[in-house]
């Protein structure tokens, strides 16, 4: 009956050892499934929100690209090649709105100095003529072109680390700031 027992001991050891590695072959395969398909709805996370971010970016470069260019009036004077003609206005805002619309996607920093811009074309540039686009843009040349370069150095900076996005998302701040704006009279 020994002889017997010890068959079936060893085949009740085998057979548990078996299911007790299957049981714990499964749970670790699980595991790593389950980690993966977190990771994979993280990378798709964050490949949207990087596709977003580029395209917001695309708009702030669009905007620098119209007031970088300087023309000299036939006094002497420098002003922006945006405010030469009528449809500037009218190319302006739509360019500020662009930038404006996409703020969730660009830096706080970035944001603050397209919005400087955006309060001092609007309060300043009263008017669609031509003769008060050139005016504004004679008289606000240095200052849209300091915030033009603020803006372009914010925009280089924001580069290098755009692929960054959990610290892009950690480093979003709320706020519940706005800006008066006065034309000018």
């Amino acid at each position: 009956m020994l002889g017997l027992r010890m068959p079936l001991d060893l085949l009740i050891a085998v057979l548990s050892s078996s299911a007790v590695s299957a049981v714990t072959a499964a749970l670790i395969s699980g595991w790593f499934n389950l980690r993966s398909k977190r990771s994979e709805y993280e990378n798709a996370y964050f490949k949207m929100v990087l596709e977003r971010r580029i395209k917001a970016y695309e708009q702030v470069e669009a905007l620098i690209v119209q007031i970088k260019t300087a023309v000299l009036d036939g006094d002497g004077s420098p002003y922006h090649l945006l405010f030469s003609d009528e449809t500037s206005k009218a190319t302006t805002y739509k360019a500020l709105f662009a930038v404006m619309s996409s703020a969730l996607w660009l830096s706080d920093e970035l944001f603050d100095e397209t919005r400087k811009l955006n309060v001092l074309i609007y309060s300043g540039s009263e008017g669609s003529d031509t003769e008060n686009l050139i005016a504004f843009g004679k008289k606000h040349y240095r200052e849209v072109a300091e915030l033009r370069t603020r803006v372009e150095k914010l925009h280089a900076r924001d580069m290098l680390v755009l692929h960054k996005v959990p610290a892009f998302l950690k480093s979003k701040q709320p706020t519940d700031s706005y800006a008066e704006i006065r034309t000018e009279a």
